[in-house]
C-alpha cells in the first residue's frame, strides 16, 4: 500500500507536521515493543537509527509523534533500505522537563540496542527540529551512547535560551569525535536554527572535522510535509542513503 499521496490544494487544511509525505513509499506498519516502534527490513538482525522528534510537545496534542507522517515516512524508507527504523516520545513538554526527556532518549537508544533483531554495534541517531538540542550530548560521548553516526535534519543543534548547564551544545561537542555527522539544510531555516548550524560548520571546519550537508534549495523548516518540490524529495532519498551507507 502506498503510504503518501501527492500533495493537494486540501492539505494546507492540515498542520503542516500532519500533512502527508512529500515522496510516495510503501508503508511499513511498525513493531510496538515497549516505548519504541521498530520499521523491521527483510533481514535482520540489521544496522538501526533512532529518530529524536522536536518539540516542545503539549501533553493535550491529539496525534503524538510517533504517528506523526514524516516520522513513519522515514521509518519505513529506512527499513526498505534494509535498516531498523525506530520512532518514540520523548517528554520534552517544556523546558523544565529537558533532563527528563534526555534521559527517556538514552533509555529509547539502549533499550534499540538490545533488541535482538538490531546490530548493536551500527547504531545512529536520526535528530529533527529541536531535538537536535540533545544532539550535543550524544556527540560528546558516541562511545557512551553506542553511536556509530548521527543526523540532523533541521535540526536546532543550540539555542541561545538553553543554558550549557542544561545539556551540551552540539556546536561545540560535533567536533569532538570523527563519528559520521550528516546536516540537513532548507534553504529558509529559521534564523536562530541556522545560525547555530552555520557555527557548528565553522568549528568543524577549523578542526578539519568533516561533516556531511545536504542543502535544500527553496526548502523549509518541515521541509518534507510542507515543500512539493524535487528539491525536497531528493533531500529525502540522499537522507536515507547517507544512513544506508553510514552503518555499512
Amino acid at each position: 500500500m502506498v503510504g503518501s499521496r501527492a500533495m493537494s490544494s486540501v492539505t494546507p487544511e492540515l498542520p503542516p507536521h500532519l500533512r502527508p509525505f512529500v515522496l510516495p513509499y510503501e508503508t511499513v506498519e511498525p513493531v510496538r515493543t515497549g516505548a519504541l516502534d521498530l520499521y523491521l527490513p527483510a533481514s535482520t538482525p540489521a544496522p538501526a537509527v533512532l529518530m529524536v522528534h522536536g518539540g516542545p510537545v503539549s501533553r493535550d496534542l491529539e496525534v503524538r509523534p510517533p504517528d506523526w507522517p514524516a516520522y513513519r515516512a522515514y521509518g519505513a524508507l529506512l527499513a526498505q533500505a534494509g535498516l531498523v527504523g525506530g520512532m518514540f516520545e520523548h517528554g520534552f513538554v517544556d523546558e523544565t522537563t529537558l533532563g527528563t526527556a534526555l534521559q527517556n532518549i538514552r533509555d529509547a537508544a539502549a533499550a534499540m540496542r538490545a533488541h535482538p533483531r538490531v546490530d548493536p554495534g551500527r547504531f545512529g541517531m536520526w535528530f529533527f527540529s529541536a531535538g537536535g538540542l540533545f544532539m550535543g550530548s550524544v556527540l560528546a560521548d558516541p562511545a557512551g551512547w553506542g553511536v556509530a553516526a548521527v543526523s540532523g535534519t533541521y535540526a536546532a543543534v543550540a539555542h541561545p535560551d538553553v543554558p550549557d548547564r542544561a545539556l551540551s551544545r552540539a556546536t561545540v561537542t560535533a567536533e569532538l569525535s570523527d563519528i559520521p555527522l550528516l546536516l540537513v539544510l532548507p534553504e529558509h531555516e529559521f534564523e536562530w536554527i541556522a545560525t547555530a548550524s552555520a557555527e557548528l560548520l565553522e568549528r568543524c571546519a577549523t578542526k578539519h572535522r568533516t561533516v556531511d550537508v545536504i542543502e535544500v534549495p527553496g526548502g523549509h523548516h518541515g521541509f518534507e510535509t510542507i515543500d512539493d518540490t524535487n528539491e525536497a524529495r531528493d533531500a529525502v532519498l540522499r537522507s536515507i542513503a547517507w544512513w544506508a551507507q553510514a552503518l555499512r
